[in-house]
Parts: structure tokens; C-alpha cells; sequence
């Protein structure tokens, strides 16, 4: 047998102490820190092998750390053994007595070396090594391995720590977190120095484990930390709130597949969000989601029944409906309400065993569902779901885990088991994320809705307004429609509407006739075309200058031009079938069946067809239009009668037809104003209707936001009082006892009481402070809006603009690029009485346009860029508010459509071409001027001139 070191010089113990104590320092790895304890230690005591052993939460262990001599022994390193090779009863003593063990199979005997009293914890003054014979097993187990001789020294850990092995009849403070042991393949004693020194070595190695375990769990904390700020950042992006990428960026840090559900409101449908691997639909021909289960609804919503109710009733909760399933009683001690759910493997879960089946396409194994709520009401989930694994375990031997162990192992040789289909479970610090997870999405997803339901009042108001705009359509559709037959109408007499305006041109009348009767010839390719005037005694002549005949037909002479036609017929009946409207359509003289007499006269004219229309002044028959036809018979078609008795028509009023033409214009003037006062009513009710809807909700968001930020400035005062009565009598209690217990001095050195005296009365200074701001802006949105004050009132100009500001305030600052600059020049000026709602909304569109234009401006880093608002008292009756920026400019020819209604420079979805005309409008109904100077490349300048009065 090998003899120990008799003698260990306490020099050298204390300069491997040193060395050892120093390299743990230079390191915070602590595969790093353990691999050098384990080498130094072989080293000093000569063995074989010297190996750190890990207890994982279950109680079985690993093999971290090993240093060899040469092949004298197997290693061991990374391999696990199960929990029954180390009893229960030796972990308690590992721990209630941190016991050291010293075998030595050369005599057969075990050493027993406690540091503290088994019974009370109390440190103890001896350090003797109690020896007896060791367990048959015991020597059995070590002999399988190889072992002669084994030193086993407990690593305990006071408090949390991470990985530790934690037995129930223990005290929780302590942890047995694992085991330097040292083997040797031949016999050998250990003398109580060399305990000594490898009980210093784990006191060190132990304190360089808390070490380690806190930098990891401040590291993991600081990554946690860091993927909060990076998914808050990315909910937070914009109002609408990109879901997906949001969902994903989560999921990603989890290392797990997503699902955002957002349940269904009044205005607003539910929407789903995944990435990943997700479970079938419950009902594909409704689109039920797996949300929409009974079980999962009735988890979600018991978390806001926390207690019991009147009755007695236990609220719904998965402890109490696992209860249930098991057909044991429920507890009363269920905590209801839990804010998140963690199943580890849902195909073990018994109130999954419905849900199941719609996961079985997947290799999704554990899900995690965290409820979004806000206040009452429940939003949706946002869930987690974790892909089934293999593991893959080196053991050192083979062994059965499923029943315990009686008999000692036969053989270390190594046995890889391996296990198809693992669950992974959620951990403790994973949940707590994801609860936090759940936190920032819930309270997005409460603006989000807000922002919808904003989104959907501006949708109806503007669906109001185009309701009202497609009315107005129609009608000028309409309107269009009757002015487009009038087109066509007009279209169908182009040649009577060109006669009509050669009558216009002259109130000569045989100017007007001539020309009537040379166009209408044109138009109808008459022969002949001549007018037949009668006289007082219903007798009648042609008229010669009337005339208008084609040149192959002008040598037959005129129809008894200047000569006294006395149709006997005609002056008996005085106008005979004329006189009442008829007209005389004949298409073959020899086919109408006139008398001989008759027929005899038209062909002494070689007339074969004609027409006679009657010519009306007033009411009175004044004479016959004549169309003639010489060649041949012809057949008049009705559009050409229509035609020729229009021209007849014109003819009879022509004296009449400058009154005609003035009433003509004043009807298409009266038409151009009605489509102008309906353009201009449409523009008014959509900015009324906006600005009443907008200026009521900001009233109301203001009036909500006013009622708990008083309440919370109220209680301040007190909450101040409150506490430096408790800091009054925390110091009364120091000046009376004057030797305060070392545990409440501890206390006291710990919390710092001295600096919370002094931050509590900043920190209530603080809060008061962001009270007051908060109230600044809810009353500056009142000021806005100004609902209550509709009418003309003394206003101070200042006040709006500083409203506006404030209101407008985010813009300014931007988040990169280069900030916008607000200079203000004000001068003092009178309260003017106006609209103060009207024209806070133009101070609002004017610096509105000039921050657009600033942030579509690119601009060097050197350069600024500036809004300068100016006011100035021109005289006692009138002020002037000038907005300028030093912008891009505005072309001359822009500048002169700056005010047209639904005139706009800017991209689709950007303006409305709305904002500029209607603050003209207003600032022309208080009696003011609203002029714009701009060149390109110097800025532009907005100034309103309003009166006092």
C-alpha cells in the first residue's frame, strides 16, 4: 500500500492554494475553472484520476471535469450516472454535514469526515477521520471501476444556484451542487492535511461556482433584456403594427414556432399570425381556430376570475379541471387565473386529449399560452408551440431507470441511450419571458384597436362624405346626362344652330332670310328654297331676295317673284290649313290627286315636289317656307321636315331671338353656379363633419386622460407625507436603541436607508413633475379642439399656436436624420375675436405642411432645418401669423393652384388636396387674407392676416 505524504509542509499547501485561487480568478469560465481545480489537485496528491462531479435536478450526474495519469484508469469524462448509485441517505449527509468520505479497499475500511453536526448544522472543532468497515456493495461498486482507494468531498452551495440537486428533507438555503472525487488505483491513506487542503480547494471552487452561476444567470438576464427591447421596438414601429415580423422576432428568441391570436371585436374581425409548424383547423369549413376550443377559451378568460364568488364556487382553472378529470375533489388551495400556461407534452396533458388529435401532422410536442390581457378584457394569446427531440445520453455502464438499482454494477463500459420523440420543457426563466412577452403584446394590441377604431370612425366619417359626394355625383350625372341629349340634339341641328347664329349677327330680316334660305338649300340639297309672304288680305307674293336656287336651275326663272298670288282658297279661309300648324308635304305633284288647274301651274314652274311650312310670328300666320324639288319626285325624309319646319320656327321669332340668346346665357350661368356651390358644400361638410368627429374625440381622450392623472397628483401629497412619517420614525427608533441587532445593521447596510431618505422626496418631485406635463398636454388637446367654444369669442392667438406645438411636438423631434428647429418671434397682440377651433385647424394644416416639406428634404449634416412662426400687431385693428420654412420652394405655377380645392403636391395616400382651401376659407370668413410668397430654393412663407374685431 502507498503510503501518504506524513508531513505537508503548510508553505506548500498555502502556494497551491494561492495558485489554484489566483487561476480561478484570472477565469470566469467555469468549464475553465473546474479543469484546472481538477488538474492542480491530481497533482498535489499523485492519484490517478481526479474528477468533478455535476448532480442534475432529477439526482443523477456528470462527469465535467477529469485530469488523468496516464492509462492507469478509463476516463470518465462527459459520462452520466444514474441516481441510484449515490443513496439518498449519503446526499442528506453530503449536505447536512457536508461529510467527507476516505476509502481504502487495501484494509477494507471507510474514513467519515464531517464538517458539521448532522443534527444541529453547527460547525465542528475536530477534524478527526472516523474510520469502519466499508459496505460490501460499496467495495463491489469500487472494485467494478477499478479503484482501490477514493477520496469524495461534497460541493455545497449556499442559495440559489443554478443545476443544483436540491433533496426534499433538506433545508432549501443549501444546495448539493456536486462532487470532487479522487480515485487511485492501488491502495492509499489520506491524512487530514490533505483533507484539509482539498476542503479549502472546494470551499474555493464553490464560491468560483456561485460566481459563475450569477454571471450566467446576469448574462442570460441581459439577453433576455435584450430581446424584450428589440421585439417592444419592433410592436412599437408603427400604429398599424407589422404583426408578423413582431411574432417572429419572438418566436426566434424562444427558439420556438408562433402563434399570435387576435380575437374578434365589434368593428373588427380576428386575425391570426403564425410562423412555423401550427395545428389543423377544428372546423375548416367555419375557419374555427384551435382558439376557439371550449377548453382554450375557458383558460383564457379564467384569468380574470382570480377568486371565489359569491356563491362558493371555485373558479375555472387547469388544476382544478385536471382535478376533475381524475375524479379526486378539487383543492381549495388552486391558485385560478394563472397568467400563462406551460404544457410540457401535450399528448400527456389530460385537457388536451381533445386538442390532440389536430397536432398529429405536426412534430409540434409542448406548448406555452400566455393570455393578452388589458384590464377586463381579454384580446387574444399569443402561444408558443416546441418540436419533439431525441436525446442521446452516454451512461457509465448500462442501467434500468425505470426500477431502482439493488444489486452494485458489473461493468463501466460505456452504453449510449438514446430516446425517440422527447418533450422539451418550459423552463422557469422561459415562462416569465414569455409572460413578459405576452405583457407588451397585449398592451399593443390595445392600441392597435384603438388606433382601428379611430381608423374606422375617420372610415365612416369619410364614407359619410363619399356617400354624400356619390349623391352629389349622381345628381351631376344626371345633370351631365340631360346636358349630353342636349349635345345630341344639338349635334342633329349643328347646320339650324349656325343659321340661328347668322340671324344673331343682324336684326336686318331680309338679311336673316337670305341667309336662312341659301344655308337651308345647302343643308337639304334643295333645288329651290323660297319664302312666301302673305298680305293683309291673305294674298301673298313671293319674296325675290328670299330666294335661294341651285346654278343648274337658276335660268327657269323666279316663282312669280313680285307677282300677287290670290288663292281664292286661302283668302276665304285666311290662311286655309296653314293657319293652324299644318304643313304642305308633297313627294309627287301627279300622285297627290290636285286638280288639273292645279298640276298645270307647277309644271309652268317644272316644280315635281315640294314642301310648304308655315311661318308664325307670335301667334299670327305671317307666311310659307318653301323647299322645291325640279329634277324629280323626291321623298322627304321627317328629320328633313323637322329640320325645315325648325328653320321655319327660327324665322317666325327671330325679332324674338336676342331675348332668347340673353336667357340662354343666364341659364348656363345659373347651371356653372350650381356645380360650383355644390364643389363648395361638399369641401364644408367634409371638413365640418372631420373636425366635429376629431375635435370630440380629442376632447374625450382628453377628459379620460384628465380624470386619473388628478387623482394621481391628488395622492402624491399624501403618499409624501406618508413615508417621511415612516422616515421620522425609523429615525426616532435609531436615536432609542443605541445597539441595534447585527442581522437589522445587515439590513440596513444592504437596503441603504440613508440614500432612499434622501431619492424618496426627488423621486415623488419626479412624478409630481410628469404629472403636470401630462396635464400640459391634455389641456393643450383641449385648447385645440375647443369644442365647448364654438362660438365667436376673444381669443389669444399665442395660446393656439403653442397648442398646435405641442400637439405636433413628435414630429419635430425625429429619430435620425437631422432635427427640426421652432423659432418662435412673438410679439405682444390683442385677443382677437374669432373661431378659435377654425383656426387652431389652420395653424395645424400650415406648420403640418412645413414639417412635410422639412422631412422630405434632403439636407447635409451641417445643414439645419427651420420653421420660424412669427406674429406682429400691424395697426389697432389688424395682426398678422407668418409660418415660414426654409425648404425647397414653390414654383410660380403651383403657387397659383395652391388654393384650389383637391389640389395637392403630394404622393397618393399622403394629402388630400383639402387642407390649403379650406384654410383659406376660414381665414376669408373671419375677414381676413391668407397669401403665400415663395421663390424655388428660398423657402416658403405662409402669412395670415386677421382683423381684431
Amino acid at each position: 500500500m502507498l503510503s501518504s505524504h506524513d508531513a505537508i509542509s503548510p508553505l506548500t499547501q498555502e502556494g497551491l492554494l494561492h495558485r489554484i485561487a489566483n487561476r480561478v480568478r484570472q477565469s470566469l469560465e467555469l468549464e475553465s475553472i473546474l479543469s484546472t481545480t481538477a488538474a492542480e489537485v491530481r497533482a498535489y496528491l499523485g492519484t490517478d484520476r481526479v474528477k468533478i462531479y455535476q448532480f442534475y435536478p432529477d439526482g443523477h450526474g456528470v462527469v465535467v471535469a477529469e485530469s488523468l495519469q496516464a492509462d492507469r484508469l478509463p476516463s470518465l469524462l462527459g459520462l452520466h450516472f444514474p441516481a441510484d448509485d449515490i443513496p439518498r441517505y449519503a446526499r442528506e449527509l453530503f449536505v447536512r454535514a457536508r461529510q467527507r468520505s476516505i476509502v481504502d479497499l487495501g484494509n477494507h475500511t471507510i474514513g467519515i469526515s464531517p464538517l458539521n453536526c448532522p443534527e444541529t448544522g453547527e460547525a465542528l472543532n475536530t477534524g478527526d477521520i472516523r474510520y469502519r468497515p466499508v459496505d460490501p456493495c460499496h467495495q463491489e461498486y469500487l472494485t467494478a471501476m477499478g479503484v482501490k482507494s477514493s477520496i469524495v468531498v461534497p460541493i455545497v452551495l449556499e442559495g440559489e444556484a443554478s443545476g443544483s440537486y436540491d433533496p426534499p428533507s433538506l433545508q432549501s438555503s443549501n444546495h448539493l451542487w456536486g462532487l470532487l472525487v479522487s480515485h487511485h488505483a492501488e491502495p492509499r491513506s489520506v491524512t487530514e492535511a490533505e483533507l484539509q487542503f482539498i476542503q479549502a480547494v472546494v470551499d474555493q471552487v464553490a464560491v468560483a461556482i456561485a460566481q459563475s452561476v450569477l454571471l450566467e444567470q446576469v448574462r442570460s438576464q441581459a439577453r433576455r433584456e435584450a430581446n424584450m427591447n428589440q421585439v417592444t421596438a419592433r410592436l412599437q414601429m408603427s400604429p398599424t403594427v407589422n404583426w408578423q415580423d413582431a411574432l417572429e422576432l419572438a418566436a426566434h428568441t424562444l427558439s420556438a414556432d408562433g402563434r399570435l391570436y387576435l380575437a374578434s371585436e365589434t368593428d373588427s374581425p380576428k386575425e391570426i399570425y403564425t410562423c412555423g409548424d401550427q395545428p389543423a383547423l377544428i372546423d375548416p369549413t367555419q375557419e374555427r381556430s384551435i382558439e376557439e376550443n371550449l377548453v382554450w377559451q375557458k383558460y383564457l378568460h379564467s384569468v380574470l376570475n382570480p377568486s371565489v364568488d359569491e356563491t362558493g364556487r371555485t373558479p375555472w382553472s387547469t388544476e382544478w379541471m385536471r382535478a376533475v378529470y381524475e375524479l379526486v375533489e378539487p383543492s381549495q388551495s388552486f391558485k385560478p387565473g394563472a397568467s400563462s400556461w406551460a404544457v410540457d407534452d401535450l399528448y400527456q396533458e389530460p385537457l388536451f386529449r381533445t386538442l390532440a388529435p389536430f397536432f398529429d401532422d405536426t412534430k409540434i410536442r409542448s406548448a406555452l399560452i400566455i393570455p393578452l390581457k388589458h384590464g377586463t378584457q381579454i384580446m387574444g394569446c399569443l402561444t408558443f408551440f416546441r418540436h419533439e427531440i431525441d436525446t442521446e445520453i452516454e451512461w457509465g455502464g448500462y442501467h434500468n431507470p425505470d426500477t431502482r438499482q439493488l444489486m452494485p454494477r458489473q461493468s463501466f463500459e460505456v452504453w449510449r441511450q438514446v430516446k425517440k420523440g422527447q418533450a422539451q420543457r418550459w423552463t422557469e426563466e422561459e415562462i416569465k419571458y414569455a409572460q413578459a412577452l405576452g405583457e407588451r403584446f397585449a398592451a399593443t394590441v390595445k392600441q392597435y384597436r384603438l388606433y382601428q377604431q379611430v381608423q374606422s370612425l375617420n372610415s365612416s366619417l369619410e364614407r359619410q362624405v363619399e356617400e354624400r359626394t356619390e349623391a352629389l355625383k349622381q345628381q351631376s350625372e344626371q345633370l351631365q346626362q340631360s346636358n349630353t341629349e342636349l349635345e345630341r340634339v344639338v349635334e342633329r341641328q349643328m347646320t339650324l344652330s349656325w343659321i340661328v347664329a347668322k340671324m344673331r349677327e343682324s336684326l336686318d330680316i331680309d338679311t336673316i332670310f337670305q341667309s336662312a334660305t341659301q344655308e337651308l338649300s345647302h343643308v337639304v340639297t334643295a333645288e329651290r328654297v323660297a319664302i312666301y309672304c302673305f298680305n293683309e288680305d291673305w294674298g301673298g307674293v313671293f319674296v325675290s331676295n328670299y330666294e335661294a336656287v341651285t346654278p343648274e336651275w337658276q335660268n327657269n326663272g323666279q316663282l312669280g317673284v313680285n307677282t300677287v298670288w290670290n288663292d281664292t282658297h286661302l283668302q276665304e279661309t285666311q290662311g286655309g290649313r296653314y293657319r293652324t300648324g299644318d304643313s304642305s308635304i308633297v313627294h309627287d305633284i301627279y300622285q297627290q290627286g290636285y286638280a288639273q288647274c292645279h298640276v298645270e301651274i307647277l309644271e309652268q314652274f317644272q316644280v315635281k315636289a315640294f314642301m310648304l311650312i308655315p311661318i308664325f310670328v307670335g301667334q299670327g300666320l305671317w307666311g310659307l317656307l318653301g323647299v322645291y324639288q325640279h329634277s324629280a319626285p323626291r321623298h322627304w325624309k321627317p328629320s328633313e321636315i323637322e329640320f325645315v319646319s325648325q328653320i321655319a320656327a327660327q324665322l317666325g321669332v327671330a325679332l324674338q331671338h336676342a331675348e332668347l340668346l340673353v336667357q340662354t346665357r343666364q341659364k348656363t350661368e345659373q347651371l356653372a353656379q350650381t356645380l360650383t356651390d355644390l364643389k363648395q358644400t361638399q369641401v364644408q361638410l367634409f371638413h365640418s363633419e372631420k373636425m366635429s368627429s376629431l375635435g370630440q374625440l380629442v376632447a374625450g381622450i382628453a377628459h379620460e386622460v384628465n380624470n386619473p392623472i388628478n387623482f394621481i397628483s391628488g395622492n402624491l401629497t399624501h403618499i409624501q407625507e406618508y413615508i417621511q412619517t415612516l422616515f421620522e420614525l425609523v429615525r426616532a427608533y435609531q436615536q432609542h436603541t443605541t445597539a441595534p441587532s447585527p442581522d437589522l445593521l445587515q439590513l440596513l447596510e444592504d437596503h441603504d436607508f440613508a440614500y432612499i431618505e434622501a431619492d424618496f422626496p426627488k423621486l415623488c418631485a419626479s412624478m409630481r413633475m410628469g404629472t403636470e406635463r401630462i396635464g400640459e398636454i391634455v389641456q393643450s388637446l383641449r385648447n385645440f379642439s375647443r369644442v365647448d367654444e364654438a362660438a365667436v369669442k376673444a381669443v389669444d392667438l399665442h395660446e393656439g399656436l403653442e397648442s398646435t406645438l405641442l400637439i405636433l411636438q413628435h414630429r419635430v423631434k425625429l429619430v435620425s436624420g437631422t432635427p427640426i428647429e421652432i423659432e418662435q418671434q412673438y410679439e405682444e397682440l390683442p385677443l382677437v375675436h374669432c373661431h378659435a377651433g377654425q383656426l387652431n385647424q389652420v395653424f395645424m394644416n400650415l406648420i403640418g405642411n412645413a414639417i412635410d416639406e422639412l422631412e422630405t428634404t434632403a439636407t447635409d449634416h451641417t445643414s439645419s432645418k427651420t420653421v420660424t412662426i412669427s406674429t406682429r400687431c400691424v395697426n389697432a385693428d389688424w395682426v398678422e401669423v407668418s409660418i415660414k420654412d426654409n425648404g425647397r420652394g414653390i414654383t410660380p405655377e403651383i403657387q397659383a393652384k395652391l388654393f384650389d380645392p383637391f389640389f395637392t403636391t403630394k404622393p397618393m395616400g399622403k394629402g388630400t388636396g383639402l387642407g390649403l382651401f379650406i384654410s383659406y376659407q376660414i381665414v376669408e370668413k373671419h375677414g381676413g387674407q391668407l397669401v403665400c410668397h415663395s421663390q424655388p430654393g428660398q423657402g416658403t412663407e405662409f402669412v395670415i392676416t386677421l382683423p381684431v374685431q
